[in-house]
């Protein structure tokens, strides 16, 4: 038995049945899926997240803590504290951040308590050395390239004149990235020296943006308030633009082992920048060897998700990012190798993971809720399964009808004939 497991032994008693803490700081609705799924494997499921977030109305959910925009790291503390949790899930870009700064913070304190959180985020996350590597974008892609790992070319933005000089080396159209940022937020691409100034001068700037008022009108976030506020600045990179298919890879892993994973390339977006609307399952031995060597290098545990570009003139796959939290398909069931949430339990309990059948056999997958008829052509209408949640009706009442990804009555009938 494992360290870990005998940890969960001694605190949770025979059933060894773990309490996972989600943190959010968005409005994301994939935490909600996540914690839907290790419910379902029967663990113990609390959340730290915005007081509007999808998890407060989760039946999965058994209890919440509020996340503090303007004291993001004590509220994290202190739900921490109260869940007592045998493994912490990041659910987005800034809660790992603040989650490597509680680990940076408590290593260096010297208490019991700190201790004991640190050792709880080393095994939530895997090894710290990693850390700032993965906080950082740029620093992620010099060490792809270290082990051989075909990525395009990519530079920190320090100031316009390293843009005007990267633009001299290389071609356009190049992608702007910012750190610390998720969901497509901080991404810009530019196809002239104009866009790209642009784009360059958007993502440094201290500023409150017209996503930040839409993210406090709409969503009743205040993170991004916050973050304006406290006048943090990105660290932005560039890279070169890879003309291709967009393809991902979410995994569980641990220790450095690579667990469960799951590759699929997308065929729709919920917009051209933003998360994927419409996936379709794919093997590809190429980014499977890739994920393995970086999660061995960087020591990952938990959830990690990959991005790829498939090159179209060579079919070759460009790593373009990691995201080291879970991602929009981990809470997925789909069999032994691919279901993720269980393969993970297994590892941090030190028990055989149980057999479990997969949710479908199809491989085109709709992603709740990010779809509507319009986006949806008839061969995926037809041959795709609807994911959606199960046994929270009223999560789909609440927010299966957000305009404008409405969940219509002609898309429910096609959801329960791809169950059937």
């Amino acid at each position: 038995m494992s360290p870990a497991a005998e940890l969960l032994s001694v605190r949770q008693g025979d059933n060894l049945k773990p309490t996972i803490l989600l943190v959010s700081t968005n409005s994301w609705l994939t935490p909600v899926r996540i914690a839907g799924t290790f419910a379902d494997l029967g663990c113990g499921v609390e959340a730290v997240c915005p007081p509007q977030n999808a998890l407060t109305l989760s039946s999965a959910v058994r209890r919440t803590y509020p996340y503090r925009s303007f004291r993001p790291v004590v509220s994290i503390d202190r739900a921490i504290a109260s869940a007592d949790p045998s493994l912490v899930v990041s659910c987005d870009d800034l809660a790992t951040a603040h989650l490597h700064a509680i680990y940076r913070r408590d290593t260096c304190a010297g208490s019991p308590s700190g201790a004991a959180t640190a050792e709880l985020l080393v095994r939530s996350m895997g090894s710290p050395a990693s850390y700032p590597i993965l906080d950082s974008r740029q620093e992620f892609m010099v060490m792809a390239r270290e082990e051989r790992v075909r990525v395009p070319n990519s530079a920190w933005l320090p100031g316009p004149k390293a843009l005007d000089q990267w633009l001299v080396d290389n071609q356009l159209p190049a992608v702007l990235k910012a750190d610390c940022t998720s969901g497509g937020e901080g991404v810009r691409v530019a196809e002239t020296r104009e866009q790209a100034h642009r784009a360059f001068r958007e993502l440094i700037s201290r500023g409150p943006k017209t996503q930040t008022f839409k993210r406090m009108l709409v969503d009743a976030d205040m993170t991004a308030l916050a973050q304006a506020l406290r006048r943090d600045r990105h660290l932005v990179s560039i890279q070169q633009f890879v003309a291709g298919r967009d393809a991902n890879v979410a995994l569980a892993c641990w220790q450095g082992e690579v667990l469960a994973q799951i590759t699929a390339v997308v065929l729709e977006r919920r917009s051209p920048k933003g998360p994927a609307a419409v996936i379709k399952l794919v093997e590809n031995a190429q980014i499977e060897a890739v994920v393995k060597k970086i999660v061995r290098r960087l020591g990952l545990s938990g959830f990690v998700g990959f991005d790829f570009v498939i090159e179209s003139r060579t079919d070759k796959p460009f790593l373009i990012e990691i995201n080291p939290r879970a991602t929009q398909t981990c809470h997925l069931e789909l069999g032994t190798g691919r279901h993720l949430a269980a393969a993970l339990c297994a590892s941090l309990t030190g028990t055989p993971m149980a057999r479990r059948p997969s949710v479908t056999t199809r491989h085109t997958i709709v992603l709740w809720p990010h779809v509507r008829e319009a986006l949806l052509p008839i061969d995926i209408l037809e041959h795709a399964y609807f994911d959606m949640p199960r046994s929270d009706p009223e999560l789909v009442r609440r927010y299966g009808s957000r305009k404008p990804f409405a969940w219509s009555k002609t898309l429910e009938t096609l959801w329960k004939a791809s169950r059937a």
